[in-house]
């Protein structure tokens, strides 16, 4: 393996934690991103693999709020399994290189993207995936009441 500053540990995140743009209209709480998590990946100096965000890939940035029953159809649940199988990939590769994949961000509250409360779709396939290729990786959702826990959480993984 070739030796450069690389620091050899990679973050997962959902789309909107980068760019809350993306979000449904009226339920952006940050102007561009989730500056706190943000920060915690810069001072860890971890790499970001971003998801595309399936809602606004799917059904555009003008989308009414859905529900995840609502979202839960078989052409987006494939929507959704393609993009948990692409990032999957991503991993497998920086895994088979040495590298470590630290953990999952997700946004709670969200039908496609919610780790703890309610697991969205994305999230389910993009587990499921990991599962189906024997990757362990550990999940979080980010909360935007409670960003202050999960950024304890975060920084408790990211110095395992």
């Amino acid at each position: 393996m070739i030796q450069d500053k690389r620091s050899h540990k990679i973050v997962i995140v959902a789309h909107c934690i980068l760019n809350q743009n993306s979000r449904v209209q009226g339920i952006a709480y940050y102007a561009g991103m989730i500056n706190e998590i943000v920060d915690v990946l810069r001072k860890h100096e971890v790499g970001i693999i971003q998801m595309p965000c399936p809602e606004l890939t799917y059904a555009g940035l003008l989308r009414p709020s859905q529900t995840k029953e609502q979202y839960g159809t078989p052409a987006f649940r494939r929507y959704c399994r393609q993009i948990a199988s692409s990032t999957t990939d991503q991993v497998e590769e920086y895994v088979r290189n040495g590298f470590k994949v630290l953990a999952v961000l997700g946004v709670e509250g969200s039908p496609t993207c919610g780790v703890e409360a309610n697991l969205g779709i994305l999230m389910e396939e993009l587990k499921s995936e990991l599962k189906k290729r024997k990757v362990e990786v550990p999940m979080k959702g980010v909360r935007q009441k409670h960003v202050s826990q999960d950024i304890a959480w975060l920084e408790k993984t990211l110095t395992k």
